[in-house]
């Protein structure tokens, strides 16, 4: 009995010996990745394309079987509200135990939520331009972006004025942070342009009545205005501008260029300057340009995924922080032991993110370090001018 025992014993050995080496490793961890955008709202137009495409993300993890972990995420809309967006993200890394947190998709509650996610200790992508977001890195530990700073758009929307003639300029923005971070960076780098400011004139999201702003701009004397707001309020900033007799050149920050603030402005807003990622006018690149295959590839699987619609530069921000997410979550588990707390997890993650380098996105190529939470140059900025109702690529 004991010979047959030991003989069965030995048999078993060998096969399981020349079994695939998958039916002895245990589940890959299931973890969580938290998204807090702004669905409804006035950032809505943002928020939406941007959500849009972390569901994207979100699908085609689902398939990859080189991931080390089984991506799960969780959405909540903040309403465009940042004490929404600082309940989300607690209740992101608290119930739902998220070991990444995507927020947000204003500048206002990316700001407000920068303690929280301290505190917390949770790895933070945030998709708002202000470079306040992550500067300084010193007091930014926790806290990463994907789209080009206010910076990097208001130094490149500068040398196309000077370059245009224009020596006088007006500010036009919203009254909240990221208005505030505009005017900031405006006020700085335009002496350095050999630019004067001549008026600095503000708005809350919610007006709907820009007329005596546009008045003052008006006997300003500008040689152009520059308008840092997204839609509606930069179309209805825009239209008061026109209606006013204002035929100077109107430049806008990165906020405008979607697909929004066309379809709200149905024309009117013909002649802008907007200032973009490439992502915008993917189609209208040359051949070399060094984003070129990447965009298409990532618009190719939007339209796929939500026909009849476009990637837009929001959206472009959603996928990079989406695709940023999994790349340091998966560094992070496969440095880690299996069982490694979350907190130590959520660590890892972070630290992981510093070491991302050369990192195709859509807003350009990310080389993340210790001391750059952005890590873009400006190889994925363009001008673009708005052409019956278009946008039009402006050679740099």
């Amino acid at each position: 009995m004991k010979n047959i025992f030991r003989a069965l014993t030995t048999a078993l050995l060998a096969v399981s010996a020349h079994l695939p080496s998958t039916a002895q490793t245990p589940d890959k961890p299931v973890l969580v990745i938290g998204v807090v955008a702004s669905a409804s709202g006035p950032a809505a137009a943002l928020g939406l394309p941007e959500k849009k495409a972390v569901e994207l993300v979100e699908e085609m993890a689902r398939s990859r079987p080189d991931l080390p972990f089984t991506p799960k995420f969780i959405y909540y809309d903040d309403g465009s509200d940042p004490t929404r967006a600082v309940n989300a993200v607690r209740k992101l890394a608290g119930e739902d135990a998220a070991a990444v947190v995507i927020c947000c998709t204003t500048t206002p509650a990316s700001m407000a939520i920068l303690d929280t996610v301290k505190s917390l200790g949770v790895l933070n992508i945030s998709m708002a331009s202000a470079a306040t977001v992550v500067e300084p890195v010193s007091e930014r530990f926790w806290t990463f972006k994907t789209p080009m700073t206010d910076r990097m758009q208001i130094a490149f929307t500068l040398d196309r004025l000077k370059k245009s003639g224009a020596r006088r300029v007006a500010y036009f923005g919203l009254e909240d942070a990221y208005g505030e971070a505009g005017w900031n960076e405006l006020r700085k780098m335009a002496p350095e342009h050999g630019m004067q400011i001549v008026a600095n004139e503000r708005f809350s999201r919610a007006d709907t009545n820009f007329t005596p702003q546009a008045l003052r701009i008006r006997q300003s004397g500008a040689d152009a205005v520059y308008l840092h707001a997204i839609p509606p309020a930069s179309v209805l900033a825009h239209q008061a501008l026109t209606r006013v007799g204002i035929d100077r050149p109107v430049f806008h920050s990165a906020g405008a260029a979607n697909a929004g603030f066309l379809s709200l402005a149905k024309g009117s807003v013909d002649g802008a300057y907007v200032v973009s990622g490439a992502l915008q006018v993917h189609d209208q690149l040359s051949a070399s340009h060094p984003l070129k295959a990447s965009l298409q590839q990532f618009v190719q699987a939007y339209a796929r995924k939500y026909p009849g619609e476009s990637a837009d530069l929001f959206a472009g921000q959603g996928w990079d922080a989406g695709q940023l997410a999994i790349s340091a979550l998966s560094s992070a588990v496969r440095a880690s032991p299996p069982g490694t707390p979350l907190p130590a997890l959520r660590a890892s993650a972070r630290d992981h993110m510093e070491r991302i380098r050369n990192h195709p996105g859509a807003n350009g190529i990310f080389n993340l370090s210790k001391d750059d939470h952005l890590g873009l140059d400006s190889v994925g900025l363009v001008m673009l001018r708005v052409e019956n109702g278009r946008f039009k690529l402006l050679e740099n």
